[in-house]
């Protein structure tokens, strides 16, 4: 039903709706009827007591009430949302009209529904508001304005108006709210209902005599109405600078009210009306703010908060730069001095705290006092004397403590743990994003953190423990980095050194001489009856033992017993939580520890472990199992050779009994029980020979998963695993490898996955070596059978030629059904490097078996391409098929050597032939040349010779074929063929020949084994230097000016690649060189910018000593005035930092300005340009910008704890507002980086609001759609990502500001979510 025929609905069922509201009928027997749910149990009551009738007053009441339901009902049909816009274009038309009924029917409505407010009965109110607000939705003018001033006309009631008409004033103020949030934001009459509403609210707000100062929960209520008008009707309010005049009066003025509520609720509307209109700020408020935090008291207070509330919303920059001119923080930090008013102090720890987060970079030269003042604070307790560290011996019971723990000390008058709790929650904001002061923190923070694990108030105690556990997480962050750099200080660490001992300057050395303290503090709370207490003092133990890859072993006895005792207590949802945290904790306790450190406890711990298997809830499964496999894993490694402790013997037996019966168990839930199919093969992996009595037992229940189409994928990764373990052995295994084998060939075929079957291959390649030669001839042909579907893929390839190396009987199988399949694949243009490895693997090995078939293979493989007179351009796949027959022939010759001289003499006979093909020429150089590589061909002078000729041929591929034929003849005989191509480089005066024998060159440096190339390293480096003569770039833009500097990209990228490749050689001869070429011309610098970042994809450390002083200077081209150059310098450090972050992470100061300079947009690179008759705006920087932004993401992996977050949390927020290719980098930051700062992040994700809105509305699915439009506008899943980060909602909603919740919340809510996902489905 359309909107206008629901609209003439509504026209016909007036008479009757306007009878029930001025219904006086007291025949309750006709109400009843017509709606039994208008009356209560008491009014049926009344009308026994009364006969058949009830008061007048009661059933009309009744009647309204009913009338009311009616007409909601109908007006929710009337502005249901509109469809999606992949329906159909009618449907949309139908939906959009301008008013829910026609005019008399209207103005019926609103009169009665307005007299209705004035009803004493509450439901009938509550109704009636929300009628109003569904009726505004589609309001006409005139009646939507009626309905606004009648109802400020009830907010401006007086008291005593109020009093005689039964809380008018308070309905229509809840009216009035629910009219704001409802009303359309566009069109003149909004404009002018906005216009009315601040006019006529402040004056109510601002009276100045005290009989009618407003009540405090009205003013509130109206200020609210307030705030959500500045949200709704920004754009209003922008365009009205009498509105904003008013509004910043009105609320300057309430500021200075005595009511703390009223205050209270005038400041988020004032950061509201400022967000929106920023030159307010410059312009007045600027001035308040800075008189306001002078003053002390309740202004300071106040103004303090006003800070805060700016800075948590869009004026966080404003106030940076506030603070960046001074006093602001100084200000509010004084107001921390007067700690008898602990309502100010917490109010100013706050504002520090909102600070903090939304303006790091201007916070940054404060760090250090508010860290002092947050520890000075966070130990404020005037009710309870503090003793010293030099009074307390912690390693003696306390006893007092204890009672007091028992006593549970409180003083309702005590309000000192509110600054204790918010100077706690500043030292997390502080340690969450100064990472770069983790050394610090531990020096500083961390001895008061873990001193205060005992504070009496639990809610201070949970942010203290939370504070701590922050510093954690910035500690395994950091050892991650480290790990990743693979040791940053690991030169001046010797070879006999513990590689598990941390350097002498590090997180983890800090953390493990704090670790007594923090293992005694966390232990006594662990005792505490606080169940959020003890959870997170597991999570705290959780991160210690992780980060340090154990380390708490000396205290096994009592954590294992706390543990125990916190899993016994479970009793469902209750205790779940701190379950899951003591199972989480055991996990990773096993797995970074001994087992003879805790071994005389396992036999506590196991017991409610396995109850916890079996428990109602789905994540306490899921986190026992993970529990028993860690013990497993920990009590024996896999493949050892010594036997299973006898005291774990019977905790491993009951575990793997526990995990049977559930995984037996038909009435568990599936996903439980793929966790104890995952858990059971763990268990075999490693303690598998002591239990080959029950193979008989789990090996079919292992089998029988394969049949189930939810588990099928984990029963094939846990036999591949099985199969990979020597403990698992003996001839009923060996048997059941037999007979499992063909099933998950069966399984492969099964499943639903269509695009990657790894896990299953990898299964069958396991199975296989394992099984070996011992497989049956039949089992191997049927298994080459089956792979004939998959054969287009390489593990299947893979899988194939081990099969036909273990079982060379199925050889004939594999000519008759695969063969011709494999070389239509051989035929079939490809770029997938994978797939063409193991085309080589698959010949290879089927060579093997038969040597001499290389004589028959070989015509095949060259009659296989087909008669082509030239070769397939780019549209036909190109050149591809002929590279991948290439490397097959070659291959092929490698395994068949003796046959080599007749396979030669083929190609030999080619080239020489004046009537061969382009085709036919182009293959035969690319053959000659994987000969080449491999077989000396000497002998064959004249073949080189001949090679070169076709250096001048016509075809730009039979060219560059020649080169690659030359240069690795000269890989295989290098004393022959090298000299003469040095020779012909220096001689040449051609430039396209020099660029040619170049690229021969290249393929003698990288293919020539490492030895050799050291003897000919020496003769291979002048000739890179020479000039090239190639074409110079021709054109006006910046970028054209660049490439005329430095040369052809071409040519460069080749000389790169081999000085790099000569650099890594000698590094004490040829570094030198290259950093004198620094000082050289343009061309010269951009060659050693990109032969540096071909020194850095080596992955050797042998020359680390000798660059690593010299690296930043190297780098230190980012700076060059040549864009060109400043891009491959870009790409440089980015190499550095994803192979050789140990040589970068310390100069990190240096070079990460450099790095974000260059993703700053700069309109100077941008120019016009003339695509046909269309104008074109070309950025000559966005590759730049790109190579930036992916050097930044690069950085998150690897030098995380050296990054300057605030510098680098800016930058990524810029990107969102750049170009395409550049949105994709920034949403794809975000999310990285807030799963590693989320403490950073979710209080920035404001700031990502309006950008990720802007994105979203180019990601459209329509009827049209197609993949490729989405895939090509490149944001579509990065965007929808993004809103996710590394918090959970809860926490975004809770952290982030006004901005973002609403458009994360709208997006996942709106049919365009729904379609989009849908459409991916």
């Amino acid at each position: 039903m359309s909107s206008s025929s629901r609209g003439s609905s509504l026209s016909v069922q007036l008479p009757g709706m306007l009878d029930k509201m001025r219904s006086t009928d007291s025949d309750l027997r006709w109400v009843e009827s017509t709606y039994p749910r208008a009356l209560s149990s008491g009014q049926r009551e009344k009308r026994l007591l009364r006969g058949s009738h009830l008061l007048p007053r009661e059933l009309c009441r009744a009647c309204w009430l009913m009338a009311l339901i009616d007409l909601n009902k109908d007006l929710a049909r009337i502005n249901a949302p509109a469809p999606s816009t992949s329906a159909p274009v009618s449907a949309r038309r139908a939906h959009e009209t301008p008013s829910y009924a026609d005019e008399h029917t209207e103005r019926e409505i609103t009169t009665m529904v307005l007299r209705l407010l004035d009803d004493p009965i509450a439901e009938v109110k509550n109704m009636t508001v929300t009628c109003l607000g569904a009726m505004v939705k589609k309001a006409r003018p005139p009646h939507l304005m009626a309905i606004v001033n009648d109802l400020l006309a009830g907010v401006a009631t007086t008291d005593k108006e109020n009093e005689e008409n039964e809380g008018r004033r308070d309905i229509s103020c809840l009216a009035l709210k629910a009219v704001v949030l409802e009303m359309p934001t566009e069109g003149q009459h909004t404009t002018i209902t906005v216009d009315t509403i601040i006019n006529k609210v402040y004056p109510l707000l601002t009276k100045a005599s005290p009989p009618k100062t407003p009540d405090p929960q009205l003013a509130s209520e109206l200020l609210q109405i307030l705030t959500d008008i500045y949200i709704r009707f920004a754009h209003i309010v922008t365009s009205s600078p009498s509105l904003q005049q008013t509004s910043l009066e009105g609320l300057l003025a309430i500021l200075t009210s005595s009511r703390p509520s009223i205050r209270k609720r005038a400041i988020p509307a004032l950061s509201a009306l400022v967000s929106n209109n920023p030159h307010l700020f410059d312009t007045t408020l600027k001035g308040q703010v800075l008189k306001g935090l002078a003053q002390r008291g309740e202004a300071g207070k106040t103004w303090a908060s006003v800070v805060a509330s700016l800075a948590r919303g869009q004026s966080a920059s404003k106030v940076g730069a506030l603070i960046s001119e001074g006093h602001v923080v100084e200000a509010v930090l004084a107001q921390t001095e007067d700690l008898e008013d602990c309502e100010a102090v917490e109010g100013a720890l706050v504002a520090i705290e909102v600070l903090v987060l939304r303006c790091p970079t201007e916070i940054t030269p404060y760090v250090a006092p508010l860290t002092q003042k947050a520890l000075q604070l966070v130990k404020y307790d005037p009710n309870y004397a503090e003793l010293s560290d030099d009074d307390v011996d912690m390693d003696e019971d306390d006893e007092f403590d204890d009672d007091f723990e028992e006593d549970a000390y409180a003083d309702d008058e005590d309000v000192s743990w509110k600054v204790r709790r918010s100077a706690a929650k500043l030292l997390h904001a502080l340690i969450g994003t100064r990472n770069e002061l983790l050394f610090d923190f531990y020096k500083g923070a961390a001895p008061t953190l873990i001193a205060r694990f005992s504070e009496r108030e639990e809610s201070v105690r949970l942010e203290v423990l939370s504070a701590f556990e922050a510093l954690l997480r910035q500690t395994s962050a950091a050892r991650a980095a480290e790990l990743a750099s693979g040791g940053r200080n690991k030169r001046k660490r010797s070879e006999e050194m513990d590689d598990d001992s941390a350097t002498e300057e590090s997180a983890t050395s800090y953390l493990r001489a704090a670790l007594p303290q923090v293992l005694r503090a966390t232990l006594k709370q662990l005792e505490a009856k606080s169940m959020p207490t003890r959870q997170e003092c597991f999570v705290i133990l959780r991160h210690v033992a992780d980060v340090l890859n154990g380390g708490i072993d000396s205290e096994a006895k009592a954590i294992c017993g706390a543990a125990a005792a916190a899993l016994r207590s479970s009793d469902g949802a209750a205790t779940s939580s701190l379950t899951i945290a003591a199972l989480s904790f055991l996990a990773v306790f096993f797995k970074n520890h001994s087992p003879r450190h805790y071994v005389s406890y396992v036999d506590d711990i196991v017991p409610p472990i396995i109850l916890c298997m079996k428990d109602k809830l789905q994540r306490v499964n899921f986190e026992a199992f993970a529990a028993a496999s860690a013990l497993a894993q920990s009590v024996r490694a896999p493949g050892s050779a010594s036997p299973m402790p006898a005291s774990f013997s019977q905790p491993v037996q009951r575990f793997f009994t526990a995990t049977t019966e559930v995984l037996a168990d038909t009435s568990v839930d599936g996903e439980v029980r793929e966790r104890a199919l995952d858990t059971l093969g763990t268990i075999l992996v490693h303690e598998g020979d002591a239990l080959a009595s029950s193979y008989s037992t789990c090996l079919p229940l292992i089998q029988s998963r394969l049949a189930s189409e939810t588990t099928a994928s984990t029963a094939v990764i846990v036999i591949g695993k099985i199969a990979e373990s020597p403990s698992c052995k003996g001839p009923q295994f060996e048997k059941w490898l037999l007979q499992v084998l063909p099933e998950v060939v069966v399984a492969l075929r099964r499943s639903r996955r269509t695009t990657s079957k790894n896990a299953e291959f990898a299964c069958l390649q396991s199975l296989l070596n394992r099984v070996g030669s011992a497989m049956p001839l039949k089992t191997a042909q049927g298994i080459v059978s089956e792979l004939k579907p998959f054969i287009d893929t390489p593990t299947a390839l893979q899988v194939v030629a081990l099969i036909l190396a273990q079982q060379p009987g199925c050889r004939d199988v594999v000519d008759s059904q695969l063969l011709p399949q494999i070389m239509e694949i051989v035929r079939t243009p490809s770029v997938n490097p994978h797939l063409v490895d193991a085309l080589v693997a698959f010949f290879g090995a089927y060579v093997d078996g038969d040597v001499d078939c290389a004589t028959r293979l070989v015509p095949a493989l060259i009659e296989n391409l087909g008669k082509a007179g030239s070769l397939p351009d780019a549209t036909a796949g190109g050149t591809s098929t002929y590279t991948s027959t290439a490397r097959c022939i070659g291959a092929v010759v490698g395994h068949s050597q003796r046959n080599a001289a007749g396979v030669l003499a083929v190609f030999q006979k080619t080239i020489k032939s004046p009537k061969a093909t382009e085709s036919d020429v182009y293959l035969a150089l690319l053959c000659i040349g994987e000969i080449g590589r491999i077989s000396d061909l000497s002998a064959s002078s004249d073949i080189f010779e001949r090679i070169l000729t076709f250096f001048k041929n016509d075809s730009e591929e039979v060219r560059s074929a020649a080169a690659f034929a030359a240069g690795n003849i000269a890989v295989g005989a290098p004393k022959v063929f090298l000299p003469f191509i040095i020779k012909r480089i220096e001689s040449s005066t051609s430039g396209s020949e020099r660029v040619l024998l170049l690229h021969a060159l290249k393929e003698v440096i990288l293919h020539s084994p490492a030895a050799q190339l050291e003897t000919l390293a020496d003769s291979l480096w002048a000739p890179l230097f020479a000039d090239d003569g190639a074409q110079q770039a021709n054109g006006k833009s910046a970028n054209g000016q660049a490439e005329i500097a430095t040369g052809d990209d071409g040519v460069r990228n080749v000389k790169a690649a081999c000085i790099g490749k000569l650099t890594t050689t000698a590094p004490a001869k040829f570094l030198p060189q290259l950093q004198n070429l620094l000082r050289s011309t343009a061309a010269n610098r951009a060659l050693v910018a990109a032969a540096v970042r071909y020194t850095f994809i080596d992955t050797s450390s042998a020359y680390d000593e000798l660059i690593a002083p010299i690296i930043v200077e190297f780098l230190s081209l980012m700076h060059d005035e040549n864009l060109i150059v400043r891009r491959l310098s870009l790409a440089s450090l980015n190499a550095a930092i994803q192979n050789k972050p140990h040589l970068i992470i310390d100069r990190l100061a240096a070079l990460q300005p450099l790095l974000y300079q260059e993703t700053i947009v700069r309109p100077e690179l941008k120019r016009e340009v003339m695509m046909g008759p269309f104008k074109m705006i070309e950025d000559d920087g966005l590759e730049n910008r790109k190579t930036a932004y992916e050097t930044m993401y690069t950085l998150l992996a690897t030098c995380f704890n050296r990054i300057d977050l605030p510098t680098f949390t800016d930058r990524v927020m810029a990107a969102l507002q750049d170009v395409n290719e550049i949105k994709v980098l920034g949403l794809m930051l975000l999310l990285r980086l807030g799963q590693l700062a989320p403490t950073t992040v979710v209080p920035r994700l404001d700031d990502a609001a309006e950008p990720l809105r802007i994105i979203m509305k180019d990601v459209e699915v329509k009827d049209d759609t197609v993949k490729q439009d989405l895939e090509r506008k490149g944001v579509g899943d990065a965007a929808f990502g993004a809103p996710d980060g590394g918090a959970t909602l809860q926490d975004v909603d809770a952290a982030a500001g006004s901005g973002f919740p609403p458009v994360r919340g709208g997006l996942l809510a709106s049919q365009q979510w729904k379609d989009y996902r849908d459409y991916q489905a």
